[in-house]
């Protein structure tokens, strides 16, 4: 899928199709847990929509944290998306729209936000479910260990 910015900004405020599941975190780590997430965000494409899904991910010490599928033109979150002026993207040109994988709360790290590419356009018009779901899988482990570990530190 391809849009230009003002047609993506006008998807999120009218359309953005959002989903919420909370989970424990060796519960969230599972691809039974994963895969109807990133099922939820190949369809939503499919139908012409843009999507949010979120796991609310309860670790034993300290707030959840919000980790999130989103679709976006560039690593900004839905969230943020009025960043996204001419100084970033230009209103003309239509971009393909990407899967970013996203976390945030309390001790993340500095900033408590971490974005990072799951799929690119191309690699979401082969909707290789199954990989998405092991290159998901394998990020989240990471982030909610090093989130933990940040927070024992404190």
């Amino acid at each position: 899928m391809k849009l230009t910015k003002d047609q993506y900004l006008g998807q999120i405020e009218e359309h953005l199709q959002v989903k919420q599941v909370e989970f424990t975190a060796s519960q969230v780590q599972q691809p039974k847990a994963l895969k109807p997430g990133v099922a939820f965000c190949l369809a939503q494409l499919d139908s012409g929509y843009l999507s949010q899904y979120e796991w609310k991910v309860r670790l034993r010490k300290g707030d959840p944290v919000s980790v999130r599928l989103e679709e976006n033109l560039i690593n900004v979150p839905v969230k943020d998306a009025a960043r996204l002026d001419g100084k970033l993207l230009d209103n003309e040109t239509e971009y393909g729209v990407n899967l970013y994988m996203v976390i945030e709360g309390d001790q993340v790290n500095q900033s408590g936000l971490r974005i990072d590419l799951l799929a690119d356009e191309t690699a979401l018009a082969s909707g290789d479910e199954a990989t998405l779901v092991k290159q998901l899988q394998e990020w989240l482990a990471t982030q909610l260990a090093q989130t933990v570990e940040n927070r024992s530190a404190e």
